[in-house]
């Protein structure tokens, strides 16, 4: 995390109480994914606390101020009864600082579909979804021949059983080590 949003103990005394600070974040997320057709809201989901641990947590009370600022929280903006009136005050801030905007709307999109509510509604679709599948995977059909051999015509298919080792002896692999990755090695 870049010191800019490093915050420092001396300023940890807030001007803006953690009630309205909870209150702020709670009506942002639900504003961005406000929810509905089986579908709970961010904050149903719990995304504010986890945005508030993973993001603002860190934040110093001139950053907090800042985004309260840019959203209107105390002059009426997202605080405001009117919807119209919050998705301007939203719209708004992602005008004034974008970089922010993204951040913490790509914060709250990735806390929303981790939740376990939010997962058990993607399920209840009927698609699978896991929030870890690289560690369970997800169920497939064995190999079928006949239903997933390539017929596109472009490259070919080649049997398991066809399958040879490249020969890498050449190449000194025991000694040579690669120093840099990427593109540029």
């Amino acid at each position: 995390m870049s010191t800019q949003f490093m915050a420092r103990e001396s300023e940890r005394n807030s001007t803006l109480p953690p009630v309205e600070k909870a209150r702020m974040v709670r009506a942002l997320v639900d504003e961005l994914i406000p929810g509905g057709d089986g579908w709970p809201s961010a904050s149903e989901a719990g995304v504010h606390g986890i945005v508030s641990l993973r993001v603002l947590g860190e934040w110093s009370e001139e950053q907090i101020g800042r985004l309260a600022a840019l959203l209107g929280w105390e002059t009426g903006g997202l605080s405001s009864g009117d919807a119209a009136e919050r998705v301007s005050a939203v719209r708004s801030m992602e005008t004034a600082d974008p970089d922010l905007f993204d951040k913490l709307y790509t914060a709250i999109v990735l806390a929303y579909y981790e939740t376990p509510f939010v997962v058990e509604a993607i399920r209840s679709t009927g698609r699978p979804y896991s929030i870890r599948p690289h560690a369970t995977g997800y169920a497939m059909a064995p190999f079928d021949f006949s239903r997933d051999t390539p017929n596109h015509g472009r490259g070919h298919y080649l049997k398991t059983d066809d399958v040879k080792p490249v020969d890498t002896s050449t190449l000194d692999l025991d000694t040579n080590r690669t120093e840099r990755w990427g593109v540029e090695r």
